[in-house]
């Protein structure tokens, strides 16, 4: 008889408490969605930070080489913030611009210049000002 009177009681505590929860569902499965988009973008700024320094690093350590072709620059350092093509230039076709992800104008930027045939044909490392 005991047990069935604590049965009875957690039953209607529980259904009680799904009843106050029901209205806010959406809310929460909006929340969760949120969340987990949230660490989505965290990942994929980590990532595109440890790219950014790993070229840096390659940079400075004259590890880049020229005669690299576009496709490879940026399968192995990711894409860059700006992609542009050049018409003033003759020998430079498309310039690419490489920046931490977050660091708008207190990081370095490294520019890289590439010819007709999407070879690197030079690099420019500048620091911020």
């Amino acid at each position: 008889m005991v047990c069935n009177f604590i049965l009875l009681i957690c039953f209607l505590i529980f259904s009680t408490l799904g009843c106050t929860l029901l209205p806010y569902y959406q809310q929460l499965l909006t929340l969760r969605e949120v969340s987990n988009s949230q660490r989505e973008i965290h990942s994929y700024i980590d990532k595109q930070e440890e790219l950014f320094y790993k070229l840096r690093d390659d940079v400075k350590n004259n590890r880049l080489k020229t005669g690299m072709m576009l496709v490879d620059i940026i399968d192995t350092y990711g894409e860059p913030v700006i992609s542009k093509e050049v018409d003033d230039v003759p020998s430079i076709k498309e310039v690419l611009l490489y920046r931490h992800p977050t660091q708008f104008f207190s990081s370095d930027r490294i520019y890289l210049y590439f010819d007709d045939v999407k070879k690197l044909s030079y690099w420019k490392h500048e620091f911020p000002q």
